[in-house]
């Protein structure tokens, strides 16, 4: 049996979820792209695809950082604090561009 199974078992779920994420929001602004053409649709894509290649390599870095604090049995809070404070502005930015490309939605239609 692997020492700690159920830590890296919850890690890697929570990993997976954050990759679920990213592919949603990719395959969101590959959609937005495919509208009719209008530079909002232009920006908006490109944003939501970059962020969420942005939100893969936090995944991996949050994944990576946990793994091995719990393979050496080491808490360290500042630097997860640090990786939760990357995710949540990573996110925001997701929801500003959401939010500005469906203000732009509303303007024009």
């Amino acid at each position: 049996m692997i020492d700690k199974f159920q830590d890296h078992a919850s890690n890697e779920r929570t990993y997976l979820s954050w990759i679920r994420t990213a592919i949603a929001i990719a395959g969101f602004g590959i959609l937005i792209e495919k509208l009719p053409s209008t530079p909002s649709n232009t920006w908006a894509g490109l944003s939501l695809v970059v962020l969420s290649a942005a939100l893969v390599l936090l995944a991996s870095l949050r994944f990576l950082v946990i793994r091995n604090q719990i393979t050496q049995e080491h808490l360290d809070r500042t630097s997860f604090g640090r990786i939760e404070v990357l995710f949540a502005a990573t996110l925001a930015l997701l929801l500003l561009t959401v939010f500005v490309f469906l203000l732009g939605l509303v303007r024009t239609g």
